[in-house]
C-alpha cells in the first residue's frame, strides 16, 4: 500500500476513536448531571416537623400560585357566582314579600350550595392534590390536566367527601373530641385516593393507618390553618361592617362574594398541607424517598445504558 493511503487510514481510525471517546464521555457527564438532578429532587423527601409542614406548603403555594388558584377558581367561581345571585334575588323577593319566588329561590339556592359542597369541591381538592403532587414531585402539569385527573376520580372523591364529612359531624355531636381524631385520621384520605388510585373505603383506612402516631402534628397543622382561616374572615366581617353595614344589601352581597373568595384563596393551601402530610406519612414509615429514588436512578441508568450501547454501535460502525 502506498504510504500516503496506509497515514490517512490510521489518521481516520485514530479520528474516529477520539470521537467515540469524546461522545463517551458526553454521555457519561450527562449521565452524572442527571443522578445530580435526581438527587436534587429527592434531596426534600425527608421527614418534616409541623412547622416544616407548614413553611414548605406556604412556599409550595407561593411558587405555584397561579396553577392552584386557578384550579380553584376555573371549578369553584361558576358556582359560587350563581349561587350569589340567586341569594340576592331571595333576599329581594323576602322584602317584596313574593313568597312563590322566595321559596323558589330558596330551593334553588339549596341546591347549589349541595352541588358546591358535595361535588365541586372534591372535585376541586381532588384536582389540587394531583397537581400539587406532580409539582412536589418536579413533574409538569397543566390546570387542564388536573382538572381532567379529578374529574376521573370524582365518584370516589364524593364517596370520600361524603363519608369523612358524616362522620365529622357524629363527632363533633359526641363531645366534639371524636370529631377532632377523625379529622386528624382522615386528613391523608384525599391524597391516598388521588395518588394511589385506591377506593374511598381503602383511602380512608390507609390514611387512618398512615396518621397512626402522628395526629398531634396533624392536629397542629389543621388548627393553623383554621386559625388562619378564622382571623381572615373575622377581619372581612369587621371591614365590613364598619364601612358598609351588615344589615344592607351591598354589606350581605360583599360579604358573600368576600367569603367565596376566602374560600377558593385559602382551600390550596389545606390540600397543599394534606398532601405533604401523606408524603410525610409515607416517608416516616415506608421509605418513600428511598423508593423514589431507586427508581429513578435504575430508569437514569437504564437510559444511560441504552444510549452509550447505542453510541458504542455506531462507533464500530466508523
Amino acid at each position: 500500500m502506498h504510504p500516503q493511503g496506509e497515514l490517512q487510514r490510521w489518521e481516520t481510525i485514530v479520528r474516529d476513536a477520539a470521537l467515540c471517546k469524546v461522545l463517551n464521555l458526553i454521555l457519561i457527564l450527562n449521565h452524572l448531571c442527571k443522578k445530580r438532578n435526581i438527587m436534587q429532587a429527592i434531596e426534600k423527601m425527608e421527614p418534616m416537623s409541623a412547622g416544616r409542614i407548614l413553611d414548605r406548603s406556604l412556599k409550595l403555594y407561593s411558587r405555584h400560585w397561579s396553577l392552584l388558584l386557578g384550579i380553584s377558581a376555573v371549578l369553584t367561581l361558576p358556582l359560587a357566582a350563581a349561587a350569589i345571585g340567586i341569594q340576592y334575588i331571595m333576599q329581594a323577593a323576602v322584602r317584596l314579600e313574593n313568597i312563590p319566588i322566595a321559596g323558589l329561590a330558596g330551593l334553588l339556592y339549596l341546591l347549589l350550595i349541595s352541588l358546591q359542597g358535595f361535588v365541586i369541591f372534591p372535585w376541586a381538592q381532588g384536582a389540587s392534590t394531583y397537581a400539587i403532587s406532580e409539582c412536589y414531585l418536579n413533574r409538569e402539569v397543566s390546570i387542564g390536566q388536573a382538572i381532567g385527573f379529578g374529574w376521573s376520580r370524582l365518584g370516589t372523591l364524593f364517596n370520600v367527601s361524603v363519608s369523612v364529612g358524616l362522620r365529622l359531624i357524629i363527632g363533633l355531636l359526641l363531645f366534639i373530641i371524636p370529631g377532632i381524631v377523625w379529622a386528624c385520621s382522615y386528613v391523608a384520605a384525599m391524597p391516598a385516593v388521588i395518588i394511589e388510585g385506591c377506593k374511598a373505603k381503602d383511602g380512608m383506612r390507609r390514611s387512618r393507618e398512615l396518621a397512626k402516631g402522628r395526629r398531634w402534628s396533624v392536629f397542629a397543622i389543621l388548627t393553623t390553618i383554621w386559625l388562619l382561616s378564622l382571623v381572615v374572615t373575622a377581619s372581612i366581617y369587621f371591614a365590613v361592617d364598619v364601612t358598609l353595614g351588615m344589615n344592607t344589601t351591598i354589606g350581605t352581597m360583599t360579604l358573600n362574594i368576600a367569603s367565596q373568595g376566602v374560600t377558593i384563596f385559602l382551600m390550596p393551601l389545606g390540600v397543599i398541607a394534606a398532601t405533604l402530610l401523606y408524603y410525610d406519612f409515607r416517608i416516616r414509615k415506608e421509605g418513600f424517598d428511598l423508593e423514589l429514588l431507586q427508581v429513578a436512578m435504575h430508569a437514569d441508568s437504564g437510559n444511560a445504558s441504552a444510549e452509550q450501547g447505542n453510541q458504542i454501535q455506531q462507533g464500530e460502525d466508523f
